[in-house]
């Protein structure tokens, strides 16, 4: 799943299904951060960005 520390800035994540691009413009303020001391989601949670109900791709 595409999680808020995977994205970088000047990156496009796409969706295979419906084609959906999303460019990051600024990255997620707990980036620098491991994923588990994130404090962007709950405890046992992840942050994750999906769409049409699949995980957003990375465009090369």
């Amino acid at each position: 799943m595409a999680s808020c520390h995977e994205m970088k800035e000047g990156q496009i994540w796409y969706c295979e299904s419906c084609g959906v691009e999303l460019k990051v413009v600024k990255p997620c303020k707990h980036g620098h951060k491991d994923a588990d001391e994130c404090g962007c989601h709950e405890e046992g949670e992840t942050c994750g960005f999906t769409c049409c109900g699949q995980d957003l791709k990375l465009k090369q």
